[in-house]
């Protein structure tokens, strides 16, 4: 064991070069020593214990926790990754990439794919690279919306998982929300339009983003501007926790109203669907992802392990 002083020139060394993230060159002039000194000081951190480094493999699975999911809720499978110590981005970018894997896996040659939108779904559009050839055809599950980031382009996101396989994608030229029934009645007679909407009951796999409800009140309404501030009073009054493709429901699954003027596939339609795939991680999402378990809109989930435990405990504890 070192000596006290030595441990905590030690402790300070690893500080600055682990948690300061400064070169050891740097950490060599804070401490007024040698750079080959400050290389021993963090070989001896690791040696005793100061410094612990784990490698998290964002590829690997848990399959004792998936086998739990899918038979609490009737799954086909759940997918779970490491969340240990990950969150925001980089729990984002583990489920991408085992959203791309299991994508790579399971679409076949002419599936007929939809596309939700999400900040989960575009880390998972992303990671996909060249994927084999399946000549997949992709359609939007939601119309777009205007000045937002580019996970709720559906659009691009739809364009991105096609050109990964090789395959086609259709767009959704229509906004998801429309105030004026008329207008959306209208917009449901464009070719364009219904060709797509058209799709939605023949779709052979669907992947979808959770939102949770929480977000919206939060941070001033992701839909600000689509969705009046009276219609999110009503939903927070019907207990809404989470939504999928614009769609909300509350803790039980059940949606919380009709709302007329979305331009999006139904949770209904959702649930008459053979194959979709759910994305979500994040202990903030644990109630939607409840919520649409409960519902029977989902029967594959893509999550990570502290959201999975969540899950079950919460869901273990209310029946």
């Amino acid at each position: 064991m070192s000596s006290r002083e030595e441990l905590r020139l030690i402790l300070q060394a690893a500080r600055l070069y682990y948690e300061d993230n400064l070169t050891q060159q740097q950490v060599a002039q804070e401490l007024g020593v040698s750079r080959p000194t400050v290389s021993r000081l963090l070989a001896q951190a690791r040696q005793e214990g100061v410094v612990q480094i784990t490698v998290v493999d964002p590829f690997a699975t848990f399959e004792e926790l998936g086998t739990r999911l899918a038979s609490a809720f009737h799954l086909r499978q759940a997918v779970v990754v490491s969340g240990e110590g990950a969150s925001g981005e980089l729990l984002r970018r583990r489920l991408g990439l085992a959203t791309a894997k299991y994508l790579s896996s399971t679409l076949n040659n002419g599936s007929l794919v939809g596309i939700g939108w999400g900040r989960t779904l575009h880390a998972a559009v992303e990671a996909l690279g060249t994927e084999r050839q399946a000549e997949v055809q992709v359609f939007p599950l939601i119309g777009g919306l205007g000045q937002i980031s580019p996970s709720f382009q559906v659009n691009d996101l739809a364009r991105g998982l096609a050109e990964a396989f090789s395959g086609s994608w259709l767009a959704l030229y229509a906004p998801a929300f429309v105030s004026d029934p008329s207008t959306c009645q209208a917009l449901f007679q464009v070719a364009d339009v219904a060709s797509v909407i058209q799709s939605w009951p023949k779709l052979d796999v669907v992947l979808v983003g959770i939102g949770h409800f929480a977000l919206q009140r939060q941070s001033s309404m992701l839909f600000a501007g689509y969705m009046d501030d009276s219609l999110l009073l009503e939903l927070e009054r019907r207990g809404a926790v989470g939504d999928l493709c614009g769609r909300f429901f509350d803790a039980q699954g059940r949606q919380c109203l009709v709302e007329p003027g979305v331009i999006g596939i139904s949770l209904e339609q959702l649930k008459a669907l053979d194959h979709v795939i759910g994305v979500a991680g994040g202990e903030e999402k644990v109630a939607a992802i409840l919520g649409a378990l409960r519902g029977g809109c989902l029967n594959v989930l893509v999550t990570d392990t502290v959201t999975a435990e969540a899950v079950l405990e919460k869901h273990g504890s209310e029946t």
